[in-house]
């Protein structure tokens, strides 16, 4: 009898020992997860994807303020271009205030165009990226708005044009 009983408690010991982890274990951050949330920013959002406060603030620049009270053509009250930029790239702005025929929110005169459109945003982390979609010349193009986040706000850090120049180089 007391063999039986040693031998249901060496099974117990042996069965509690040989678990594998549970499943309440907070998981890893593997080097392949990392690369996998970097590569959703290259990509565009599924048509389902749920909207964000990043892409939010895209769409009120894009929309909003468009034509008026663009944070490009501002130049007598900084807080407009803060609102939306990241301080490094708000700085380039501000610094910048050239008059241009070209809407530098799409780098492209105003009358050139249409049917702008924001997608939902890609997140991973602190970062995220915006697609943003016109037509121009009767041509669907798209462009991409970086995003990090700052004290808890999203800010664009830098503005991908169609033909692949970015804001930054732009002004700077």
């Amino acid at each position: 009898m007391n063999l039986v009983k040693l031998t249901g408690i060496i099974l117990v010991i042996l069965s509690i020992s040989c678990q594998t982890k549970s499943k309440t274990e907070a998981p890893t951050n593997s080097a392949a997860e990392k690369v996998d949330s970097v590569a959703l920013l290259t990509k565009r959002p599924s048509a389902d994807a749920p909207r964000s406060a990043a892409d939010r603030l895209v769409r009120a620049l894009y929309f909003e303020h468009r034509k008026e009270d663009n944070p490009f053509r501002e130049a007598k009250d900084r807080a407009l271009v803060d609102q939306f930029f990241a301080k490094a790239t708000a700085d380039l702005i501000w610094k910048s205030q050239k008059s241009s025929k070209a809407n530098m929110l799409f780098n492209a005169p105003d009358k050139t165009v249409e049917k702008p459109w924001v997608l939902p945003a890609n997140v991973a982390g602190s970062k995220a990226v915006v697609f943003v979609t016109f037509v121009q010349q009767g041509k669907p193009v798209e462009m991409r708005c970086e995003m990090e986040q700052q004290a808890g706000r999203w800010r664009i850090t830098d503005i991908i044009y169609p033909d692949g120049t970015r804001l930054t180089k732009l002004l700077g």
